[in-house]
């Protein structure tokens, strides 16, 4: 701009003077020309004072613009920051909601949880009402009836007595509960489930006393050690399960075919080598948990 305002004052300054010796060689009076250049020289000068206020201006402008600039660029700024904020925020509303999803999956699972703990406690409810019924059904039984199946509780428990005399068959009785335990080898041969003839004829002495004592409820139990079974009896016994549990339900097909008992009154399970009597370091313990339990007692109220 000032290098602008420098051409113009030249321009006319020139134009000026070349003005002044037109004029003073067509006039030939020099205080005229004089005078008219003073006149020229004096309205370029009010131009000169008067661009340099349009400068002054113009810069003022200048400056309100580079301020206009410097707000506009701060809002700019200030924008690019609150968008920045924004998205913030609605990463923070999203994973909210996500847990707000999250949570209501959560109490629908719950009052679901809710729901079948409520069911659950209603079948309780119902199941205790119906023992409760059974219970006095129970107490309703005459004392006569009562003495009566202590009697042939009693003669069950003398009879087995007498006829188990064998020092690995034992008897154990507790309240109106009696337990016969057979080592495996009085019923079975070694990693079978079919009882040998000795064990048939042990088991019809048995089934004898039980078929005259009605009422009761036999449950059979068929443990093992811990001893694998052997490659070549896996083909029809994978493990201890399956030969505990045949050999249990052996005896209990037994009673049923041979001793003619209820079969309803029969209940036969293999429980492999987990409750065991004696340790599995030794031949003996092992032995010893090899067996058969025959489990008698009174069966009271409805099946």
């Amino acid at each position: 701009m000032k290098n602008l305002t420098i051409v113009v004052l030249a321009v006319l300054l020139g134009a000026a003077i070349i003005s002044g010796y037109v004029f003073y060689g067509k006039y030939g009076d020099v205080k005229d020309a004089l005078e008219y250049s003073n006149r020229q020289l004096s309205v370029l000068n009010e131009k000169v004072a008067q661009l340099n206020e349009e400068r002054a201006e113009l810069y003022d402008q200048i400056q309100k613009n580079a301020q206009q600039l410097e707000k506009l660029e701060n809002a700019n700024l200030r924008i690019s920051q609150i968008e920045d904020a924004i998205k913030v925020k609605d990463q923070a509303l999203s994973r909210l909601d996500e847990k707000a999803h999250q949570m209501e999956e959560e109490l629908k699972e719950a009052k679901e949880i809710q729901e079948a703990i409520r069911k659950e406690l209603s079948q309780r409810d119902d199941r205790i009402a119906r023992l409760k019924e059974q219970l006095k059904e129970e107490q309703s039984l005459g004392k006569a009836e009562i003495e009566e199946l202590r009697s042939t509780y009693n003669s069950l428990m003398s009879e087995l007595k007498r006829q188990v005399k064998d020092k690995e068959m034992t008897i154990r009785e507790f309240e109106e509960m009696l337990t016969i335990t057979f080592v495996d080898r009085v019923l079975f041969d070694f990693g079978k489930g079919t009882i040998t003839s000795e064990g048939r004829k042990v088991l019809a002495k048995v089934g004898e006393v039980l078929r005259n004592a009605p009422g009761m409820k036999i449950r059979v139990v068929g443990h093992t050690d811990n001893v694998p079974i052997r490659r070549e009896y896996r083909y029809r016994f994978p493990s201890n399960w399956e030969l505990s549990s045949a050999r249990a339900a052996a005896v209990v097909r037994y009673f049923q075919k041979e001793s003619g008992l209820d079969p309803q009154s029969l209940e036969a399970a293999g429980r492999s080598f987990y409750e065991p009597v004696a340790s599995n370091e030794t031949e003996a313990g092992r032995a010893q948990n090899r067996r058969v339990e025959v489990i008698i007692a009174p069966m009271m109220g409805k099946q």
